[in-house]
């Protein structure tokens, strides 16, 4: 999957994060994650073209690769300098139309994306982390509502956000239930893909 389509997906968690605790309107936060983004692609820019940036500015742009920038592998850590972090992020632009998709999405089709997770989650939905919820929910509206997207990507893209945003073997349990919603509901893709 692109770049761009995975830090829609890393937006969309924190998006949809800021959602479950706070309820706020959905519009206020689109506008909000995008605003932010659009600022940060400026400042980048800016700063990769020889600007001087101040303090401010380089500490938002710091602050927003941290945050939204999917981060490269690298063997070993290096310090946060903002040149390390420009070189470090794979991801500078987002796929907005799938991040606004994915915000939307996942509070339309809620009572049905739960009621799959419920089925294979060991506790009510409710009670699971909020960040973890907030993947499983991305994650399994990308199940049941694009199907033109591998089974296998979306639960790549959920394990690596739960690694990246969740607690410590977050990812395991995330794995654990969307391997289960996928074989009852990508079953078929499933059986294709091993039969090839």
């Amino acid at each position: 999957m692109s770049n761009a389509k995975t830090l829609a997906r890393r937006c969309a968690v924190q998006a949809i994060y800021q959602w479950q605790l706070s309820d706020a309107d959905l519009s206020s936060i689109e506008a909000q994650f995008l605003t932010e983004l659009k600022e940060a692609k400026i400042l980048l820019r800016r700063y990769k073209s020889g600007y001087t940036l101040t303090d401010q500015e380089q500490s938002l742009l710091e602050e927003s690769l941290e945050k939204y920038c999917r981060q490269r592998e690298t063997e070993e850590e290096q310090p946060q300098t903002l040149d390390n972090l420009i070189e470090q992020c794979c991801a500078p632009d987002i796929n907005a139309r799938h991040f606004k998709e994915l915000l939307h999405g996942v509070p339309q089709h809620l009572h049905a994306i739960d009621a799959a997770v419920s089925e294979f989650a060991d506790r009510p939905v409710a009670e699971i982390d909020p960040v973890e919820r907030a993947i499983l929910r991305i994650s399994v509206y990308e199940l049941l509502y694009r199907l033109e997207i591998p089974y296998r990507v979306v639960l790549n893209e959920g394990i690596d956000l739960a690694k990246h945003f969740g607690a410590a073997e977050s990812h395991k349990y995330i794995n654990g239930i969307l391997d289960r919603v996928a074989r009852k509901h990508r079953m078929a893709e499933i059986e294709a893909q091993h039969k090839a």
